[in-house]
């Protein structure tokens, strides 16, 4: 396909001014050159005519008296009043003119309009008569003279028309071309959004400008789309990643779930039964967590009516389970019982994980608390351990009390963690938790933040 040939804004723009003045120029010419051929044929008189006529009135009147007035004698090109004494003897004029004349007979020629003139003959008698023309172009005939409107006026006026009427094209045409190019930019812009670049449209583009832009938009929407697609094929690989991960893990929690179902058979002391328990339920939980990375990126979790006291169960005893084999006191304090609303799995885990964390991290003798309560219509689980906080270089210390969260966003429950005591973390850490959205702990949540993000359950 040929090269398009295009053109640039300045040239457009500049193609607009020439066309205008151009326009205008010839329009002024052929209004001009019809003026004085309507003069050559003979339908106007020159301008001039009317101030010869006036002129040659002049010497006539000078020697009449009011008496001996003879309007025949004057050019009907003349508006013409005989004035004696104040008094308005005979005249031509209508009230317009005669009230024009009168005043510049008694103020001079500054009271006249544009393009008027006027003569004060005194007569022989020493009345006086006013003899009052304008520099026009009058018709020639004196019929078209009395029956017509003022030719003058309204020729200058149809050059008013005819230049505002060129004017006004040439902007319409011009507007029209820029409106298409901006139309085509738009209908780019929806391709690129629905993800269709085939309709793009650069064939039809006349301005140099606007087809860069359709081409960098075109461009822009190619690069879109291999990113898009990329990101699928990404989402894709991890998808399979993770369903393989959790088909190969399968394997070695049967064999735990299996040998700990044939340990529980056999004659057990009640701490190692208790073991085995522990070990059967972190199995099932295992499995869960399987099927949830099999569903990521599904739907979030359908929320249930949960009993809190049961759920404060279920995470007491893995709590034990534990606590026991690091050599950790475990103390539950619940102190509200009711029932919420929330997805079970999930909160479980998050739990769990928030407990694990506090025991990692929990020296042998020490002691976690799991503290269950109601704060301001809110379900709260708070995790509260002894172990060591942090230094001023963001160390742990061995003398201050800690907590830890796991953040799981989209929730309507709230944990946190328990009361932090003050430290003096100059490396850009808070110095205290109470004055800060966040606490200096890299594994603890941001607190305040999270708990704006959530909602309070549906306590009963």
């Amino acid at each position: 396909m040929a090269k398009r040939k295009l053109t640039s804004l300045r040239s457009v723009l500049l193609r607009y001014l020439l066309l205008c003045g151009g326009g205008c120029a010839l329009i002024l010419v052929l209004w001009w050159g019809v003026l004085m051929q309507l003069i050559d044929v003979g339908f106007l008189l020159p301008a001039v005519a009317s101030a010869q006529a006036c002129a040659d009135a002049r010497e006539t009147v000078a020697s009449m008296t009011a008496d001996t007035f003879d309007s025949l004698q004057i050019s009907d090109l003349c508006r013409w009043a005989v004035v004696q004494n104040d008094t308005v003897l005979q005249t031509n004029m209508n009230d317009r003119h005669l009230k024009i004349a009168l005043n510049a007979f008694h103020g001079g020629s500054g009271n006249l309009v544009l393009m008027q003139y006027q003569y004060d003959v005194k007569m022989a008698d020493g009345s006086f008569c006013l003899l009052q023309y304008d520099y026009a172009l009058p018709y020639a005939d004196p019929a078209l003279r009395d029956t017509l409107p003022d030719f003058q006026t309204c020729y200058i006026l149809l050059l008013a028309v005819l230049i505002l009427a060129w004017l006004g094209w040439q902007t319409h045409c011009t507007v029209r071309v820029f409106a298409a190019e901006t139309a085509r930019l738009n209908a780019a812009v929806d391709a690129i959004a629905a993800r269709q670049l085939e309709q793009i449209d650069t064939d039809g583009v006349r301005i140099r400008e606007f087809a860069a832009t359709l081409q960098a938009l075109q461009t822009m929407g190619r690069e879109l789309t291999d990113s898009l697609q990329s990101q699928w094929r990404m989402e894709q690989q991890r998808a399979e990643q993770i369903a393989a991960l959790a088909h190969d893990l399968k394997t070695p929690l049967t064999v735990i779930q299996g040998n700990a179902d044939l340990l529980a058979e056999d004659a057990l002391s009640a701490d190692q039964q208790t073991q085995v328990e522990a070990i059967l339920r972190g199995t099932e939980r295992a499995r869960h967590y399987l099927a949830a990375l099999r569903t990521a990126g599904a739907a979030p979790a359908v929320q249930t009516s949960l009993a809190s006291h049961a759920l404060t169960e279920r995470l007491a005893q893995t709590a034990r389970a534990l606590c026991a084999p690091a050599g950790i006191q475990f103390i539950l304090q619940e102190e509200w019982q009711g029932t919420i609303r929330a997805a079970e799995n999930d909160l479980l885990r998050a739990a769990e994980n928030l407990l694990d964390n506090a025991v990692a991290h929990t020296p042998r003798g020490g002691t976690v608390t799991l503290t269950v309560a109601k704060e301001n219509n809110s379900f709260i689980l708070r995790v509260t351990d002894t172990g060591p906080g942090f230094t001023g270089r963001g160390r742990c210390s061995t003398q201050m009390p800690r907590a830890a969260t796991v953040p799981i966003r989209g929730w309507d429950c709230i944990l946190h963690a328990g009361p932090l005591q003050p430290m003096a973390v100059p490396c850009g850490y808070p110095t205290h938790p109470a004055a800060a959205p966040s606490f200096a702990c890299p594994f603890v949540n941001k607190l305040r933040n999270y708990k704006k993000m959530t909602k309070p359950l549906d306590i009963r």
